[in-house]
This record gives C-alpha cells, structure tokens and sequence, in this order.
C-alpha cells in the first residue's frame, strides 16, 4: 500500500516548480528572439540615459565580464515615448548618474512594436561575432526542445495515470 501511494506521489510534478520551469523557458525564448529580431529588423534612434549603474562583480573575470551594468532609458518613436532598461555584464565603467544628469545611448527597436528594444551594442551582429549569433539561436532551439520534452512528459504521465485508474 504505501509503494503504490508513494509511486503516485513521485509522478506528481509540483505546480510551483513547473510554472518557474516554464517560466524560466518562455524567458529565454522571448529574450534570445527579440535579440536576433532587432539585430535583423531593428531601427536605431537616440534615447537618453535616465539612469546608469555599474558594479564589480569579479576582478579577475575575463573580458566582458568582471562587472553587471545596469541602464534605465527613454526614446521617442513618432512622438511617442517609451522607456526601457537592460542589464548586462561588461567592462564598462562610466560614473553613475548624477541628479539631473543625462547621456545619449543608442537604442535598437523594432519599427512594429518599438516595446521590445535594447541599447544598440547589445544587439549589434558585428559586436555579437558568430559566437554571440550561435549562443542566441542555440538557446531558442534549446528551450524550445526543453519545452517540448516538458510537454511530451506531461502528457504520457496524465495518459498513464488515466489508464491506472480505468482498469
């Protein structure tokens, strides 16, 4: 008896962990798509900086990567404006803003729909290098595989258990 309650909690997959699993997929998907869709179809327009932060992470990581930079910006887009942040790992290492003041930042954003947009070097093919290219696309095809597996899983636990109970 206790075998088969505890083989009947074992095929039970947590709500919680599930929802962050996909979550988490979903995540990468949308961020490595909309990368390659503003390298591809991106505009570029002046936004200003609203606010700049930059922290040292590791001083002995390689290149690009001892400190996470974090950008706040605004841009107009047929006088509309729009706001948007990114965080990164960089070497960059401007002062922080102060009260009041302001930079000018490149911005990359797609002409349908100017809400999906990045600071132009983040989405740059020529700054990427093939390597950038591969990881982005390896990780749309990876999570949605991942994504997919999840599914199939899914379901063949929900067919077994309705087989279990109709016999």
């Amino acid at each position: 008896m206790k075998k088969k309650a505890k083989a009947k909690k074992d095929e039970r997959i947590n709500p919680v962990i599930m929802a962050i699993v996909v979550f988490a997929l979903f995540y990468a998907i949308y961020n490595s798509v909309s990368i390659i869709a503003l390298g591809i179809f991106g505009e570029t327009t002046i936004g200003t900086l609203t606010s700049y932060s930059n922290r040292i992470d590791d001083r002995r990581a390689p290149s690009n990567e001892s400190r996470t930079v974090t950008k706040g910006y605004s841009f107009s887009v047929d006088g509309i404006e729009y706001k948007g942040h990114s965080t990164y790992r960089s070497d960059e290492a401007w002062s922080n803003l102060k009260e009041g003041e302001t930079r000018m930042e490149l911005i990359s954003y797609l002409p349908f729909f100017p809400r999906v947009n990045k600071p132009a070097h983040l989405v740059d093919f020529g700054e990427l290098g093939v390597a950038g290219i591969f990881h982005y696309v390896v990780t749309i095809l990876g999570s949605v595989g991942l994504f997919w597996m999840l599914r199939r899983e899914i379901w063949r636990k929900k067919s077994r258990k309705g087989e279990r109970s109709d016999a």
